[in-house]
């Protein structure tokens, strides 16, 4: 009888995360396009190991994707003339470059 009290439980927590997570995050397929060939063109001029850029920008760009809506996104991006973004962005990069293994 306990059993089925605490499926029960964690199937609503699991539900209630699933629902949660969707609503919360997504930027469109534009947005992310921007960001991830954006990234792309920054981080070849800096380095031509191809492989290694698409790594690192498809960790940028599942960040934002992760992390904002379009909205929240615009937001970001206009406010304190940009420079809450740059932030963003520099605490991503430090993320990323760890990930790929290259910081």
């Amino acid at each position: 009888m306990k059993a089925n009290y605490v499926t029960k439980f964690l199937s609503i927590i699991f539900l209630s995360f699933l629902l949660f997570s969707v609503g919360y995050g997504k930027i469109s397929k534009d947005y992310y396009d921007a960001i991830f060939d954006g990234c792309m063109e920054e981080s070849l001029k800096i380095s031509n190991n191809y492989d290694l850029s698409k790594k690192y920008c498809t960790c940028t760009s599942g960040h934002f994707n992760d992390n904002y809506n379009d909205d929240s996104l615009i937001k970001l991006v206009e406010s304190e003339g940009g420079s809450a973004y740059n932030d963003v962005v520099n605490y991503v990069s430090g993320i990323c470059n760890r990930k790929i293994g290259k910081g």
